[in-house]
């Protein structure tokens, strides 16, 4: 009787945990389905902007070697809405939204962004708008006054190999 009884537990046991599995995968599945609508939708409204921002000036800001444009209020408006941008994408990173994986690709790009001539220019004027916020406001001088990193792909070198250390 009692092989019965424990056969009976694992039978009332087996659904339950396989139950409970299926829901752990369900709710994984739907973490990365949530991840994958907000780059969509994050990447599309950079691409909005980015056909707002005077080209010269983004062109200018993603090469430093490139003549600063003059200040207008164009300029400064487009860098305006791209900060408030990061700062939705960073409270959501903030608030546990956005996985570790997707943070760290935006946020690569967004030092890339922030180093520029032109949003370091332009935060000056534009800074107040944040001090609201101290975390964030923190988070993009932090940013600005880094040193600006240039990653050199591997891939880049003739011969396909790193070359820093040669």
């Amino acid at each position: 009787m009692n092989w019965l009884g424990q056969t009976g537990t694992l039978a009332q046991l087996g659904p339950l945990v396989v139950g409970a599995v299926a829901i752990w995968v369900a709710l994984m599945n739907q973490r990365r389905q949530l991840n994958a609508q907000m780059f969509i939708e994050f990447s599309a409204r950079f691409q909005e902007l980015l056909r707002l921002f005077p080209t010269d000036a983004w062109l200018a800001n993603l090469n430093p070697s490139r003549p600063l444009p003059p200040q207008s209020q164009d300029v400064r408006d487009c860098t305006l809405y791209c900060i408030q941008l990061i700062a939705d994408v960073y409270h959501l990173q903030q608030a546990g939204y956005i996985s570790k994986r997707l943070w760290q690709l935006w946020e690569r790009e967004i030092k890339h962004t922030m180093t520029g001539p032109v949003f370091r220019r332009e935060w000056e004027e534009i800074s107040a708008e944040f001090t609201n916020n101290p975390d964030f406001f923190r988070y993009v001088n932090t940013l600005i006054h880094s040193k600006r990193q240039i990653a050199i792909p591997s891939s880049a070198s003739p011969t396909g190999r790193n070359n820093a250390g040669a």
